[in-house]
């Protein structure tokens, strides 16, 4: 399969790198792509350095330098841990956070056409818990139609979502009564009409691996059983009708298709196992994608990533030798992976 260069040499290197060290980036902290690839994103960051990381927006097609977004309002920097494309690549959305400078977390919404403009930036909590740590930022969630963006404050564990619009709250997963907790797991569907993800309170685990299906002008809530001992990740069928959530069960990847309409106890259409996974890696959060191709996702093992067919259950494609300062993510139409090192951006064809 085709394996294609994003970047020119040197596009992704530090403008303003300090006096005897390199140019390049240390790490790659966030990836994110549009289908078709005709946009990329990159966030890259110094560890030791945080004043020093860069968000960059490519357009491989057209060519030219990479266009920088800011994302500082202080002088200690930010560091960008999620980010995804929405509206047909022409808004971005980044989360913040989780760095001894910037332990508090951040939302910031940007437009891209016809000049990238950062329409809104929201805070998010500080630690409840002092055993939960530092912010390590918000896993995203997009609607289709780029209208309602979502995501699981892991500081609180409360199930957020707001307008991209203007950024105003459209669910406060922390307001009482009820309090809606969830994990990193999180999706929303084609409208922004349904809310999706992993059922967690502080020090409990959901029971028969939890998942809930929120409806936020309703408030209604109901709890799918998977039967999961993890929820990695999940993704609504573009015709929202079906839920794949994929996550691990007794040390052993599984895709588990549901369906919310079918009465309780009977909810579980289809189950598959992916493969096994070691101790290390049956934790890991990530993000499916359904387009028309089908439900697809990208599993880590060690230094390799494996892209899943969840609705066959086999392997598409293995990309390895990544190190730890790589990240990679899926096209929203699962037809390409994107790998992102400080050194270069590879599009890898999936068909």
């Amino acid at each position: 399969m085709a394996v294609r260069q994003l970047c020119a040499p040197g596009d992704l290197d530090l403008r303003r790198p300090l006096p005897g060290r390199p140019a390049a980036a240390q790490r790659v902290t966030a990836v994110a792509a549009t289908s078709g690839l005709s946009r990329v994103a990159v966030a890259t960051a110094a560890p030791w350095f945080p004043g020093l990381a860069e968000l960059l927006v490519l357009s491989p097609g057209e060519g030219g330098r990479p266009t920088r977004l800011p994302m500082a309002r202080r002088p200690r920097g930010a560091v960008v841990r999620d980010l995804l494309f929405s509206r047909g690549g022409r808004a971005l959305t980044l989360s913040l956070g989780g760095s001894e400078e910037q332990q508090l977390g951040q939302l910031a919404h940007f437009t891209l056409e016809p000049t990238p403009v950062e329409r809104w930036r929201r805070a998010l909590s500080r630690p409840v818990y002092a055993a939960f740590g530092e912010c390590g930022g918000l896993r995203l969630a997009v609607s289709g139609d780029g209208e309602v963006v979502a995501g699981c404050d892991q500081a609180s564990r409360s199930v957020l979502a707001w307008s991209a619009a203007d950024g105003s709250r459209l669910v406060d997963g922390s307001a009482e009564p009820p309090r809606v907790g969830g994990s990193e797991a999180v999706a929303v569907d084609a409208d922004g009409s349904r809310l999706a993800f992993r059922l967690c309170r502080p020090y409990e685990r959901a029971p028969d691996g939890g998942v809930a299906v929120l409806t936020p002008d309703g408030g209604a809530l109901r709890v799918l059983a998977t039967g999961l001992d993890w929820c990695a990740g999940l993704v609504f069928a573009p015709d929202g009708t079906r839920l794949m959530v994929v996550g691990t069960a007794d040390g052993t990847a599984e895709s588990v298709l549901l369906d919310p309409a079918l009465p309780p106890g009977e909810e579980v259409v289809e189950r598959r196992r992916l493969a096994a996974l070691p101790a290390e890696a049956a934790h890991q959060t990530l993000r499916p994608v359904w387009g028309a191709a089908g439900p697809r996702a990208a599993l880590r093992v060690d230094r390799t990533v494996t892209v899943w067919d969840l609705a066959g259950g086999g392997p598409l494609r293995s990309v390895s030798d990544l190190g730890r300062s790589t990240a990679w993510a899926l096209t929203p139409d699962g037809r390409a992976l994107v790998v992102a090192s400080p050194a270069e951006i590879r599009g890898h064809d999936l068909g």
